[in-house]
């Protein structure tokens, strides 16, 4: 080990705060944004740095993001190396760390310092997963330090005390207590995982290191004296004690690997249906104009328990600021529901989930958070207006990098047809009217009958149902000028074939009153029209009168 970073002894200070620069390859324009969480609330001229436009926004506020941020990984790659450097007197550990001491090893401890990529989604009050990749890595910190004993130089048996070696002899990933990987000591181990099994499992991910130190311990022994109490012959032994400590530090993990299904179709005006079903909360998914966007926005906020070090010695513990600030993504709803973009060429046609109740954030985050519940979907219906059929479907998630894409084939294909729909008019009286409705297949003429599959027809507000032929007889009461009637198809993903929508209106033959009534408005107007051109032929003698003169 290197020499040992002395400690400082000032004070630590009351509130830890975040880095003031940029570092490790982390871009300005996003650096600023990952700290949710620290001191906000410069808003005025007066407290704001006078950094850059981005800079001063994260002064005054915590940012969300659309998506999750690579820069997490990034900076948590970087931070990871800045633990600082140490020598065998002093054991450098967060404050919480659970500490290992036995007879010559002492404050020993490991502790996770991050997996990525991950996000914590925060779906409820109650339940928050830590999602994972299927395959990532854990990072963490290792130390301990060796209390060599003192010598011991009295009388005739003198013990002489010396460190031969130590170190940190192998580091391991446990994943439900099986080994993982391996690695060579380190004070700042990183150990990739692989998880097996279904997505939305938990796993416990265990960080194990071992620990070995080697002592030179030499013994005089006096074994003559002269007159005067001397000794005057000794003789000695060498031996070399030995000390092994395992430390471990674990963290509990869901699983989180996306994937999708559902069906597809063409509409007959060339518009795509589109359904998806995904097996974990997603961020929405891709269409060939547009997207679908779920109800997700995200964070980055600083493990606080590494906002400050203990360095342990002999001479006991002092605590400074951390140099090292990890990040964590963190997921939480902020919609209602999901949102097509843009509403122009995308509609949602329904959504398929539970109702949910939004979790509160903690307290230090300052963002816009839902007080309604929200649907938390696993099925999502779309109508896009293309020119295109997608050959894939492309799903986002809520861990950066995890994403689902399937081929479009793979999709339950539904054939969509238009529909016919004719309305006649069977008997008629003053008071009620009898039609007949046809429901046909618009390509291949035969019958829809809608007692059988979702979907209705509506005979001015009245919902009716066709049979076998696709006819359905009903009566009403007359209502004035005509009668309409609408076919509304159930979803075309719930009912194969599927069908689109389609209408027709007759008018109804009126009584002698409302034949007269109608010749009235009709003649009125016309009979006005005439005189005036009997007039203007009169006065000017053009011989236009009458109008059918040259017919």
């Amino acid at each position: 080990m290197s020499a040992v970073l002395v400690a400082s002894t000032a004070a630590v200070p009351v509130g830890a705060h975040p880095p003031n620069s940029t570092d490790h390859g982390v871009p300005e324009e996003t650096f600023h944004k990952l700290w949710s969480g620290d001191q906000d609330g410069a808003t005025d001229g007066a407290n704001l740095s006078n950094g850059s436009a981005v800079e001063q926004l994260g002064e005054g506020t915590d940012v969300p993001f659309d998506s999750p941020p690579r820069a997490v990984e990034r900076w948590n790659r970087g931070d990871h190396q800045e633990f600082p450097a140490t020598n065998s007197s002093v054991s450098i550990h967060p404050p919480d760390a659970d500490l290992t001491s036995d007879q010559f090893i002492k404050e020993a401890y490991t502790e996770v310092f991050a997996v990525q990529p991950s996000t914590r989604a925060r779906l409820s009050s109650s339940r928050q997963p830590l999602y994972v990749a299927p395959d990532g890595t854990l990072r963490g910190t290792v130390d301990y330090r060796v209390a060599v004993p003192p010598d011991d130089t009295s009388g005739d048996r003198r013990v002489y005390w010396s460190l031969e070696s130590h170190q940190v002899e192998e580091t391991k990933l446990l994943v439900d207590g099986d080994e993982e990987t391996t690695a060579g000591g380190s004070h700042t181990p990183a150990l990739s995982y692989s998880l097996d099994g279904y997505a939305g499992e938990d796993h416990q991910l265990t960080l194990q290191a071992n620990i070995s130190v080697r002592l030179r311990k030499e013994v005089e022994v006096c074994t003559a004296h002269n007159d005067e109490g001397d000794c005057t012959n000794r003789e000695s032994s060498v031996s070399y004690p030995t000390e092994t400590v395992t430390v471990t530090d674990s963290i509990e993990v869901t699983k989180y690997d996306l994937a999708v299904s559902g069906f597809i179709a063409e509409y007959p005006n060339g518009d795509l249906g589109l359904v998806v079903y995904k097996n974990q909360p997603w961020l929405g998914y891709q269409l060939p104009n547009g997207d679908v966007r779920g109800v997700w926005r995200f964070y980055s906020a600083r493990d606080k328990d590494w906002d400050t070090l203990v360095y342990s010695s002999d001479d006991g513990q002092r605590t400074a600021h951390s140099p090292l600030h990890p990040l964590q993504v963190n997921a939480y709803p902020i919609e209602t529901g999901p949102t097509p973009s843009p509403r122009r060429n995308v509609t949602i046609l329904d959504v398929y989930g539970t109702a949910t109740s939004p979790p509160t954030l903690p307290s230090n985050i300052y963002l816009d958070v839902l007080t309604e519940p929200y649907t938390a979907s696993y099925g999502i219906a779309t109508r896009a207006t293309t020119d295109e059929q997608p050959e894939t479907v492309r799903a986002w998630g809520l861990v950066r990098g995890v994403e689902a894409e399937r081929p479009a084939d793979e999709f339950a294909r539904i054939q969509i047809y238009e529909s016919n729909l004719t309305l006649g008019v069977v008997n008629q009286t003053e008071d009620t009217v009898t039609v007949r409705v046809t429901l046909l297949n618009a390509n291949t003429d035969a019958p829809i009958n809608t007692a059988e599959r979702d979907g209705y027809v509506v005979v001015n507000g009245q919902r009716v149902n066709t049979t076998g032929n696709g006819t359905v007889t009903t009566t009403i009461e007359r209502p004035p000028g005509g009668v309409s009637a609408r076919y509304e198809p159930g979803h075309w993903w719930l009912n194969s074939p599927g069908y689109t929508s389609d209408s027709d209106t007759v008018l109804l033959q009126g009584t002698v009153l409302q034949i007269l009534s109608t010749l009235f408005r009709i003649g009125v107007p016309v009979s006005l029209f005439l005189l005036a051109v009997f007039f203007v032929d009169r006065i000017t003698g053009w011989r236009i009168w009458p109008p059918w003169r040259s017919l």
